[in-house]
């Protein structure tokens, strides 16, 4: 495999797994990401006594033994020692596994999740749930969907790293940049030999303009398409027998697409091959070679910011000490819901009140 300074973004892995046969090729992935890589990856399962389910997780050392990575027999300190991954298996639970993921990402944020997916025609299992848009709102990862039934570019067999053939499908907005300058990565990694086939699904006319890298070991094609978008990019991932479709995601993130009915999940859905999803909003970011954990970091600088912001501005216009005697006692109750609202961290409410204090004090006269 390559040198893991040939692979940027990933630092750390999150592969939830229910244990099922099917998420056995998704685990498969995960596990050669992380060792391409040098990273950390946890496996979570939800809904499970740990006493019970912890002989159930599939075998990280069995499978490197598998793969030839280390010898039979070896230590479990020989995953870390030798191989420099750091793995960790958490059972939650919480059996429903979006609100599984929401629970432990907020404190363990990953630059990667990668998830098994049932294929060719039915649904990502996983993404069912009354909370699956607030686990969407709140993650900031790479997901990579692996269908159990359709292509892989890691063989369970032994570890082989396949990826000769992306598809990258390309429209104005979001633009498909970042998804380009990843594929280029991922050649890299592969040491060249790489075919990528830009696809856009529109007008003729109206193709994007993308900015190519002048990089050896890359041939780069592109495909003009009508019709349907997701039903093209499937049909043009079977004609070339793709390894894997990098798409860019509008949204924080993809599983909120999905929920939606957005062209990449439908892509998802029918299975051909894996689909890797870039959130929109942090590519720029990751793809330069910062850590989700930077970036994740900065947004939440940047909102603590803004509720202390809002909040000072709150005390200023609610405060009771600084209200004629008359709208006092209205702004002791105002100043006690903005401090609810602070600790919910809700700056919404904060503007509300600020504005229902303006109504009732009295105008300033010169």
């Amino acid at each position: 495999m390559a040198d893991s300074d040939d692979l940027p973004l990933v630092r750390s892995v999150l592969h939830p797994t229910d244990f099922s046969s099917g998420s056995r090729k998704a685990f498969a992935h995960a596990l050669a990401i992380a060792l391409i890589r040098k990273t950390k990856l946890t496996l979570l399962h939800a809904g499970g006594d740990k006493s019970k389910s912890w002989e159930l997780f599939p075998s990280v050392r069995g499978t490197l033994e598998q793969w030839g990575v280390i010898e039979p027999g070896s230590p479990r300190s020989a995953v870390f020692d030798q191989l420099s991954v750091r793995v960790k298996k958490v059972v939650v639970r919480e059996k429903n596994p979006v609100a599984a993921c929401h629970s432990y990402m907020v404190d363990h944020p990953a630059d990667l999740i990668v998830l098994a997916t049932r294929g060719r025609g039915g649904p990502a299992r996983w993404l069912k749930g009354s909370v699956a848009e607030e686990v969407a709102r709140s993650s900031d990862a790479m997901s990579l969907f692996v269908p159990s039934g359709g292509r892989g570019f890691v063989s369970p067999a032994n570890g082989r790293l396949t990826l000769g053939r992306i598809l990258v499908p390309i429209a104005h907005t979001p633009s498909p940049q970042p998804a380009v300058r990843f594929a280029t990565r991922v050649a890299h990694v592969v040491g060249g030999g790489v075919q990528v086939t830009l696809l856009h699904v529109g007008d003729p006319e109206k193709v994007p303009a993308v900015t190519l890298p002048d990089e050896s070991g890359i041939e780069w094609t592109t495909v003009v398409l009508g019709g349907d978008p997701p039903a093209q990019i499937v049909a043009e991932a079977d004609r070339i027998s793709a390894n894997l479709i990098v798409m860019t995601t509008d949204g924080r993130d993809v599983l909120i697409d999905a929920l939606r009915g957005s062209h990449t999940e439908r892509v998802i859905r029918r299975g051909v091959c894996p689909v890797l999803a870039l959130p929109v909003t942090w590519t720029d970011d990751v793809l330069s070679g910062r850590s989700i954990d930077d970036v994740v970091f900065e947004q939440e600088q940047r909102e603590v910011k803004a509720l202390k912001s809002a909040f000072r501005g709150a005390a200023r216009d609610l405060h009771p000490d600084l209200a004629d005697e008359d709208h006092r006692e209205d702004h002791t109750d105002l100043m006690s819901k903005a401090n609810k609202a602070y600790e919910k961290k809700d700056i919404a409410e904060l503007e509300k009140l600020r504005k229902r204090s303006r109504k009732k004090s009295p105008k300033k006269t010169e």
